[in-house]
């Protein structure tokens, strides 16, 4: 409420919400620096590899669970919902059934009270051990050990980078303060990282950083392209080429341009369903009726594999080229299309580009950067598109959905106008809003109705459900099953234990500590005493190093020398049914089975303990990385044409839902709760803003906005005094207090922080 105009006025969170993590690591940061004051000892806890904050050593998970009330009552309100829905809640429908199931608090309550309600809930041996590591941490004192914000900044600007090029300042200062929680000051960090900027090896503007490598690395991309405009022969040597008459009239034109180019590199954009393939398939020809031979990659397994199937059978993913020399050599003189180039990285397209320059081959990008972008740091063609001089051939006209005009117009206007085009769908009845707690059953309906109906050669219609998120996934998988199993289609299936990615980052899995027992490494490359596809469990782990154990029992001692060579997962149970759709997460590539990463099968049979497809393939028993295949993300769809498509969400960003609602020929429906949320949200641009754009930023902004030149030299200056100084214990006198923090040892619980 205002004070001069006595209104009511609310106050928008959003900042507040952005930065919920960033301020929680201030305040656990904080606390751990007190808590370690008081002669404690303190450990990071780790869920499903996440970090989940920190603890006192020595103080029981079952012992914490008894100060953590809400949570059986959240147990509970999710066990009700699953027996109601007959499906299990998301993250979003948890947070609502645990804001509703809230009991008033306690008010006429003395503090007495609360303290002997407390120890109530202990049974001798615990209130044993809170007593004995009281006694202990009042004879140890403190045992902080304040350490250099450095080594903090330098583990979070490699993890934060390595997904991102430009990243929020509190990104960067909440990973570095989880890396040395209880031991790095906040001012010292934000010295520490202002005296990044002021040695150049970092810029920032609006409260946004970037690395001086990532800047580097893009220039150098858009000059080695500009470099190389007008600077060859037409790509088709001026030979005369006919387009086969099955291309419309803009594919004909496109691949004339693309023969007709004289730069090291030309661009055919489109979007989806415009027909790129059939335009690189004419290109292709004309390439060879020119004696140059042809070389194609793409950024996933599953991407090469479609090129391979139309007609590039020498197709490789850019992971393999860019790691073989014989390959690279055999590029001479060649011609180098790169599809789905939107996807690639700005580290793996500057490494193309160099390498075609070095062999003297010519470059055709075939993308559309209003898709999906790559998961590493760096949307590449659109920096080539916006900064470059970079020729593109764009394709407007859709293919893809010519059997249903109304799709297709809605289709073409998503693209351009995401609002309008959300219109269109919603006119062609493609929307249905749903009560929240009634999506995964009215996603299932959608799916039952949609497989029903045979497809326009009235074949059996091939049917795919997208959702925003893994937890929507679960539940609308959990929901299809079963209704199927109601149906009769599935019966009840056999356990088995596959493999969960925990998508840690290169410096994540150099946190040697951080590992847990029961945890899975998965080798995609042969190293020393461990072999290619091979699967390790963890024992345990150290600061040193981490012990796994093979299957045949033999342990194995692990460094950061090998963390290149595998990836960490946690292991799940999952039932297969005969009849289930499952969705194969890993490359395979064995005498007696092979595996893309994407694909989509259907179960034959199982039985004891192997699975069987359709197609008479079976699942190796090492093969761990599936999951059921009801429904994919929007990532794992793309490069995917079915008949009919389902998307379920209550928001997402535009690239994502255009690339969601492209995957069918025939028609779609689309499932929310909030139509107007779901609408809203595909108007925000999914592109992320490059080392160029913040380098552009931080010269055009006013000098209230940037750094003032003296602070950062004072900030320099006193980050290389810490950095120079002894280490020492701090006096107890010396060691400053947060005021909210309770010093005093008094026998009051604190330990459910």
């Amino acid at each position: 409420m205002t004070a001069r105009k006595c209104k009511w006025k609310a106050l928008a969170p959003y900042d507040i919400y952005q930065q919920r993590e960033y301020l929680t690591e201030v305040y656990r940061n904080a606390l751990a620096r007190e808590v370690t004051h008081l002669g404690y000892q303190v450990e990071d806890h780790m869920q499903h590899g996440k970090d989940n904050g920190f603890g006192i050593a020595g103080i029981k998970e079952a012992t914490l669970e008894k100060y953590s009330q809400r949570s059986a009552q959240r147990d509970q309100a999710i066990a009700e919902f699953l027996h109601e829905n007959g499906r299990l809640p998301s993250n979003n429908e948890v947070a609502i059934l645990v804001r509703d199931t809230r009991p008033e608090k306690l008010t006429a309550i003395t503090t007495a009270e609360v303290k002997a309600g407390q120890f109530a809930r202990l049974d001798p041996e615990e209130a044993q051990t809170l007593k004995q590591l009281r006694q202990t941490a009042l004879e140890r004192g403190t045992i902080r050990e304040p350490s250099e914000a450095a080594p903090s900044l330098a583990y979070a600007r490699e993890h934060v980078f390595e997904r991102v090029s430009v990243a929020k300042e509190y990104e960067v200062q909440t990973e570095a303060l989880r890396h040395g929680r209880g031991r790095v000051e906040l001012p010292e960090l934000k010295a520490a990282l202002l005296a990044e900027v002021a040695s150049g090896e970092m810029l920032t503007a609006r409260r946004e950083v970037a690395t001086k490598d990532s800047l580097l690395r893009e220039q150098r991309m858009v000059a080695t392209i500009n470099e190389g405009i007008g600077q060859h022969q037409p790509l088709g040597r001026g030979r005369e080429f006919v387009p086969a008459d099955r291309l419309n009239v803009e594919q004909k034109a496109a691949v004339q341009a693309v023969l007709e180019s004289k730069d090291l590199a030309i661009n055919l954009q489109g979007g989806a369903g415009t027909g790129k393939t059939a335009t690189l398939q004419e290109m292709h020809r004309g390439s060879h009726d020119a004696r140059r031979s042809v070389v194609a990659v793409a950024p996933t397994a599953s991407a090469v594999e479609e090129l391979q199937k139309v007609g590039f059978p020498q197709a490789m993913t850019i992971s393999r080229l860019l790691a073989d020399p014989k390959q690279q050599h055999e590029l001479k003189g060649q011609v180098l299309i790169v599809d789905e180039a939107g996807m690639v990285s700005s580290k793996d397209m500057a490494a193309l580009i160099n390498v075609a320059k070095n062999q003297g081959s010519r470059i055709v990008f075939s993308g559309d950067t209003a898709q999906i972008k790559s998961i590493s740091e760096g949307d590449a063609l659109r920096i080539l598109e916006r900064e470059s001089n970079i020729q593109s051939v764009s394709l407007v006209n859709v293919q893809r959905q010519k059997a249903n005009a109304e799709y297709k117009a809605a289709v073409e206007t998503l693209r351009i106008r995401p609002s309008d085009g959300f219109a269109k769908l919603e006119g062609m009845g493609a929307i249905r809003e749903v009560d929240w707690r009634l999506r995964g059953r009215e996603v299932s309906h959608a799916y039952r109705e949609a497989s029903a109906v045979p497809n326009v050669k009235g074949e059996a219609r091939e049917v795919l459900v997208i959702a925003a998120t893994h937890n929507e996934i679960m539940s609308i998988t959990h929901a299809i099953r079963t209704d199927r199993k109601a149906a009769g289609e599935i019966t009840q299936g056999e356990l088995f234990t596959n493999h969960t990615a925990l998508n840690w980052t290169e410096a994540q899995k150099k946190q040697l500590n951080k590992y847990q027992p029961g945890q899975v490494l998965e080798f995609h490359k042969a190293v020393k005493g461990v072999a290619k596809n091979e699967a390790l469990e963890v024992v345990s782990a150290d600061k040193s190093g981490v012990t796994a154990r093979k299957e045949n029992g033999e342990s194995v001692r692990l460094t950061t020398k090998q963390t290149k060579a595998f990836g960490v997962f946690e292991k799940q149970d999952i039932e297969v049914s005969a009849g289930d759709k499952l969705l194969l997460k890993a490359n395979w590539h064995g005498k007696d089975f092979k595996a893309t990463n994407g694909e989509l099968v259907t179960v034959a049979r199982v039985e004891q303990g192997r699975i069987r497809l359709e197609d008479d393939r079976q699942l190796p028993a090492e093969y761990r990385q599936f999951s059921h295949g009801y429904a994919v993300t929007a990532h794992r769809s793309q490069g995917k044409t079915v008949d009919f498509e389902i998307i379920a969400a209550e928001r997402m960003t535009q690239d994502l839902f255009y690339v969601s609602a492209t995957r069918a020929r025939e028609g779609l429906t689309v499932v929310t709760s909030d139509k107007t949320t779901l609408m809203e949200s595909i108007g925000v641009s999914g592109d992320r803003q490059s080392a160029s754009e913040l380098a552009k930023n931080a010269a055009k902004q006013t000098p209230a906005m940037a750094f003032d030149d003296d602070e950062l030299f004072r900030a320099y200056e006193a980050f290389q005094q810490q950095r120079q100084a002894p280490q020492r214990s701090i006096p107890q006198q010396e060691i400053v207090h947060t005021p909210h923090v309770n010093h005093n040892h008094s026998t009051g619980l604190g330990i459910g922080f």
